[in-house]
């Protein structure tokens, strides 16, 4: 039978291969937590470079000022400086963010790790 969006079914006839009660749920959680890692790895590599090319924008923008900035009032630069201080925060705040979720993301493939069905053990891990 094919099965469309008008097709009536019950959720139970049909199972679903990512639900919790299939026997590959914990390895199918842990390859997604896995790619998870990875791209949030990544982002946060990206975060903290952006980061540092902020702090080295702010310390040019500072010495801008110092050399061209004599006739102008102080203002502009603390307007300048405050706007690239609430950017480099909001940056830190993101990056804080991002590497708390890959810890968290961490803990929780190490849970599933432990719950795959006939895990074999390691060389090394073998009681005695």
């Amino acid at each position: 039978m094919l099965i469309t969006r008008k097709s009536r079914r019950r959720s139970e006839l049909f199972r679903s291969r990512f639900r919790e009660g299939s026997v590959d749920f914990p390895i199918r959680q842990y390859l997604r937590c896995r790619e998870e890692l990875v791209s949030g790895i990544i982002h946060a590599v990206l975060l903290a470079a952006f980061f540092v090319a902020l702090i080295y924008f702010g310390k040019t923008l500072w010495n801008l000022f110092e050399a061209h900035g004599a006739q102008i009032s102080p203002w502009y630069r603390r307007t300048a400086m405050f706007g690239l201080s609430i950017a480099i925060l909001f940056v830190a705040i993101r990056l804080w963010i991002k590497v708390r979720n890959i810890r968290d993301v961490r803990s929780e493939m190490i849970e599933l790790k432990s719950q795959f069905p006939n895990a074999p053990e390691r060389p090394g891990n073998s009681p005695r």
